[in-house]
C-alpha cells in the first residue's frame, strides 16, 4: 500500500469511529515520518545534550545558612566542604555530590539541581540545548562558585532550574 493509500485508510478509520483523533495523529506521524511535521523533527531527532552521570548537587533556599548547616551536620553527619563567595555553604555528600545551602528569596524550596556530566563545556552544551528548543543561561561570574568558571542553567518543562557541571565537581 503506498503512502497516500495508507493515509486515506487511516482517515477512513477515523471517520468511521474506529480510532480516536489521537490515534489518527499518531498513526499519521508514523506513516509519514516525523520529519514531515515542521518543528517536530528537531526535538525528536536531536541527540542528547550530554549523558547525566550523577546528581551533582541540590541547592536549597533557607532562612539561616548556619542553622541549616548545623542541622545537616547534627542529623546526617555532613561537613562543610566549601563557602562560596556568594554567602552560601556546601555540605559534602560522599565523593561526588553535595548539598548547597543559600539564603534566598524562597526559603523552604529548592533553588536548583545540578546534574554532573562528562566533558563539561558550558558554551558547547548551551548550543546543543538550542537543538532541543531550550534556551540556556551561561553565567560567567566566577564568584558564584568556589572553583570559578562558567555555570550553565536551563529550565525543565515545569520551570525547575537545572544546572549542568563537570561530573565530580564538588563546590
Amino acid at each position: 500500500m503506498n503512502e497516500l493509500a495508507a493515509i486515506e485508510n487511516l482517515v477512513d478509520q477515523f471517520e468511521n469511529k474506529k480510532m480516536t483523533r489521537r490515534q489518527l495523529v499518531a498513526s499519521l506521524i508514523a506513516a509519514t515520518g516525523a520529519a514531515a511535521l515542521p518543528g517536530v523533527a528537531s526535538a525528536q531527532q536531536a541527540a542528547p545534550v550530554a549523558i547525566g552521570r550523577s546528581m551533582n548537587h541540590v541547592s536549597l533556599s533557607v532562612n539561616d545558612v548556619n542553622r541549616s548547616a548545623d542541622f545537616y551536620n547534627r542529623v546526617l553527619g555532613m561537613e562543610i566542604i566549601s563557602r562560596p563567595a556568594n554567602g552560601g555553604l556546601n555540605m559534602g555528600l560522599g565523593d561526588e555530590s553535595f548539598l548547597g545551602l543559600y539564603e534566598l528569596s524562597n526559603p523552604g524550596g529548592m533553588h536548583h539541581m545540578c546534574i554532573g556530566v562528562d566533558d563539561y563545556n558550558a558554551d558547547a552544551l548551551a548550543e546543543k540545548l538550542q537543538d532541543h528548543g531550550i534556551a540556556a543561561n551561561v553565567n560567567r561570574d566566577p564568584a558564584n562558585r568556589t572553583s570559578g568558571g562558567d555555570q550553565l542553567y536551563f529550565p525543565d518543562p515545569d520551570g525547575i532550574s537545572v544546572q549542568l557541571a563537570q561530573h565530580g565537581y564538588l563546590g
